[in-house]
């Protein structure tokens, strides 16, 4: 059966030359190559076709009337076809002399689409075949994704030269930077105004001093349990007997439970009603009766000499009738046990609100939206109800207290109460003048009042800084965007509001200011401040 023929174009690379033989059905094949085609430029890319026909298992004949195509082809292995014959050239380097022409080939079966008009079948003159070897080389290895990277090389050249025209573009708008400081004079300046945070579906909270923000609240009960501090002594009482002495010129009756004072505070009852002589010839009156201490405790075991006081005599009586210990107290023991004091209560209700509001302010700051700013001293924190669970000398180690607290804010943008400040504070400077920075900064904002019902709170700020010419820094600079530095030094002399002024580059090496304006910094500096 005679070969197929195959006939290759100029531009056919080895990847279409590869895909034709694996279509092909046969396995004899015949290519026809045609001068100074792409696939004969190189003895390397027709041994990889060489390589390839055999791995499809190919026996494949080359025709071509490339002088040099044939040299290198024949190094690559294939066989050289001078006509389309059946007859192989000579393997040894010889003159071949052409006597006849070449018989046209009996083909049968044709199944490329490719014009045969290229190969001429007219009687070829006589001429002679001069066949070389060249030195043997060694092939490299090169994979199909490699030869298809080789196609598309433009491409990455393409992304390298828009990377450099990014990085040029960085380098000359977004890189440089111009610093410019301004040097002005100021004055003192202190002012107080209010200023009122109002929830924003407030339809009537307009105005130059209200800010608004969204109202949020935060309804909590806990209950803690605390200890109780208090104690109280549960032991035997002491028992003993006082001298009631009488320095009043009348007799002196005393009731039963008449309190008798020491001066470390011990107290300690009559036992029984006395009556007490008046003084006789500068000698008191004197009467024995017994006494118990008013509460139990080995610190009522006292003894004479012990001076008592009767309380209920007042300051001038601590003189006139008085007692002393005449016999010991004895008697007194101790048990000691714990009650809920007064203080305890307090400080029990203070412990628990305190406990209960950073609950809340925790759960407020949860519910913060992407923005906000939630200031902790304007939080209002309201106890509704706090109910302790024993009341003060209760004889208890703890007890219990329950808390009912609310607890609400009005939340603003982040950073608006300062504009806001900044924004009353312009209507409180002098003509002319701006308050600074600094001192909208440090401005001291206090909550005067706060109203659940109509969910306001009253503010009061007090400033207390300086002001200065009113200067647009903006307005500077775009004014000083694109100049030389010379023409920004000339712009800075021609503002009399300014005492001095000065500017730097980033990269130092630039000569001139940036393009964009958002690139030029502007900072005021207010000498006194």
């Amino acid at each position: 059966m005679a070969d197929q023929l195959i006939y290759l174009e100029v531009g056919d690379d080895i990847a279409e030359a590869t895909e034709r033989l694996r279509r092909s059905k046969r396995d004899e094949i015949t290519l026809v190559v045609p001068r100074r085609a792409l696939l004969l430029q190189s003895v390397i890319n027709l041994k990889i076709l060489k390589q390839q026909a055999d791995v499809l298992g190919k026996q494949v004949g080359l025709v071509t009337q490339d002088q040099v195509g044939r040299n290198f082809a024949g190094q690559a292995g294939f066989k050289i076809l001078d006509q389309l014959s059946d007859r192989e050239p000579p393997r040894s380097a010889e003159v071949v002399t052409l006597d006849e022409p070449p018989t046209e080939p009996e083909m049968t079966e044709v199944e490329d689409e490719i014009s045969r008009q290229s190969l001429s079948r007219r009687p070829r003159p006589l001429r002679r075949a001069i066949r070389f070897s060249l030195p043997t080389m060694r092939m490299p290895q090169f994979t199909m994704r490699q030869l298809k990277w080789e196609r598309h090389h433009r491409v990455a050249l393409g992304f390298v030269l828009v990377g450099l025209i990014v990085l040029g573009s960085v380098a000359v708008f977004i890189m440089p930077r111009a610093y410019i400081a301004l040097e002005v004079q100021s004055e003192p300046f202190q002012k107080q105004f209010t200023l009122v945070l109002a929830d924003a579906k407030d339809r009537q909270a307009a105005g130059p001093n209200i800010l608004t923000g969204r109202f949020v609240e935060v309804n909590r009960e806990n209950v803690s349990t605390f200890n109780a501090t208090g104690e109280e002594n549960n032991g035997q009482k002491a028992t003993g007997k006082i001298a009631v002495l009488n320095y009043t010129t009348t007799i002196q009756g005393l009731l039963v439970n008449t309190r008798f004072q020491s001066a470390s505070g011990l107290v300690f009852r009559l036992s029984s009603e006395v009556l007490v002589p008046p003084v006789r010839r500068g000698t008191p009156g004197r009467a024995v009766v017994g006494a118990t201490a008013d509460g139990g405790g080995t610190k009522y075991n006292v003894s004479s000499p012990l001076k008592l006081t009767i309380p209920g005599l007042g300051e001038a009586g601590k003189t006139a009738v008085y007692g002393e210990v005449a016999e010991t107290f004895t008697g007194g023991t101790d048990e000691i046990v714990k009650v809920v004091s007064e203080a305890d209560i307090e400080q029990a209700k203070e412990g628990a609100a305190k406990d209960i509001f950073t609950a809340a302010e925790t759960e407020i700051k949860d519910q913060l939206k992407r923005g906000e700013e939630l200031i902790p001293s304007l939080i209002q924190n309201d106890i509704i109800d706090a109910v302790p669970s024993a009341s003060a000398g209760a004889k208890r180690d703890t007890f219990e207290v329950r808390v009912r607290s609310r607890t609400w804010a009005i939340i603003a943008r982040q950073g608006e109460l300062t504009a806001a400040v900044a924004r009353a504070a312009s209507f409180e400077a002098p003509e002319g003048k701006q308050v600074t920075t600094r001192t909208i900064e440090q401005a001291e904002v206090t909550v005067v009042e706060g109203n659940f019902l109509n969910h306001r709170i009253n503010l009061l700020v007090k400033l207390d800084g300086r002001v200065g010419p009113q200067l647009d820094t903006v307005q500077l600079a775009n004014q000083l965007a694109n100049q030389s530095l010379a023409d920004v030094q000339r712009e800075l002399q021609k503002m009399p509001e300014i005492t001095s002024g000065s500017a730097e580059m980033w990269p130092t090496f630039l000569t001139r200011t940036p393009l964009l304006p958002n690139n030029v910094r502007v900072q005021v500096i207010y000498l006194g401040e």
